[in-house]
């Protein structure tokens, strides 16, 4: 399973506690500020997102770092929860939104120096209660959806002032996680993918939603657009699917791995590159995504990647975040 999956439901139970004294009440990460830390750039981080020029990155203990030099150096911004974060999303140069586990969604105005809390299960209790939420897209600074566990799907049209549960909206009656959530640059069209190969896609903004036919029954992790003409979700058993007409139809694509495949992003150079569970990076440096198979050393799982503007690649995961030169 992608090692952000396994963290938002295995472990959504354990964490987010603290006892001090013999008759203390246990306290909500929600109500725990992140603490400040000198080892936060090298602790598991989940996610990874530009604002404007800006990278952000999300993580455990509510921690969210932010580089303005490529990633060479990293300040910690200021969270007012310590939950695990999971997905993260700026739809311009200084708004963006985190969530991650109770139900916590987070607002940033600053370009992700500082941030408020906008929903959690504390303020808004429902039958989803406890379940963490795995991904957010936000289409503009008003219009947003977050993803998450148990068929957990939310949508704002305000700003995140108010969000909605919209898991009517889509046929998933037993509850199936849902793992990411991802708008087709340049339309209308926002594809979500989860567990059991499920994936769902709206051609009106998120009006109405209809299912696709699936390439696959196991666990998406994740989709990302590498082209105007091609989309690719990817996920358990280092699979990865392409599809040029948006999801209407799927292609495998050969990967040469079996450890999940948990993001993928076209370089600044052309080449698209996927990384995954156990160290793994798959280089393709042709149209045709021949990836070619590579192990990171340290074999520490990669969650999420971003390209830098020489060419090479920003990632995140266990070990925390960490610079993939160009070529490599």
């Amino acid at each position: 399973m992608k090692l952000r999956e396994v963290l938002g439901i295995t472990l959504m139970t354990i964490g987010g506690f603290m006892v001090s004294g013999a008759h203390a009440a246990p306290v909500s990460a929600v109500d725990r500020p992140a603490i400040m830390s000198a080892k936060a750039s090298r602790s598991l981080m989940t996610d990874i997102a530009y604002a404007g020029k800006r990278l952000v990155a999300v993580g455990e203990r509510g921690h969210i770092l932010y580089s303005d030099d490529a990633g060479k150096n990293w300040m910690q911004a200021k969270v007012p929860v310590s939950a695990m974060l999971t997905g993260l999303s700026f739809p311009n140069a200084q708004e963006g939104w985190a969530v991650g586990h109770n139900g916590v969604i987070l607002y940033s105005s600053d370009a992700g120096a500082t941030w408020r809390l906008q929903r959690s299960d504390k303020l808004i209790s429902d039958e989803k209660a406890g379940f963490p939420l795995m991904d957010v897209w936000f289409a503009d600074n008003m219009t947003g959806f977050a993803v998450g566990a148990y068929g957990y799907f939310l949508k704002t049209t305000d700003g995140g002032s108010s969000w909605t549960d919209v898991s009517e909206a889509i046929a998933n009656p037993d509850g199936a996680h849902l793992n990411a959530v991802m708008g087709l640059p340049g339309t209308s069209t926002i594809i979500v993918a989860g567990e059991r190969g499920i994936l769902f896609r709206s051609l009106d903004r998120g009006a109405t939603w209809s299912g696709l036919t699936s390439p696959f029954d196991g666990s998406f992790f994740g989709i990302t657009s590498v082209s105007p003409n091609m989309l690719l979700v990817y996920g358990l058993q280092g699979r990865v699917f392409r599809s040029a007409d948006q999801g209407n139809t799927w292609q495998q694509v050969p990967t040469g791995v079996t450890s999940g495949i948990n993001d993928a992003v076209l370089l600044d150079s052309g080449h698209v590159i996927a990384v995954g569970n156990a160290g793994v990076i798959l280089n393709a440096r042709d149209s045709g995504l021949n990836f070619i198979p590579e192990t990171r050393g340290d074999r520490q799982s990669i969650v999420a990647v971003q390209p830098l503007p020489n060419g090479g690649a920003v990632t995140v995961g266990e070990g925390g975040v960490k610079v993939l030169p160009a070529g490599k």
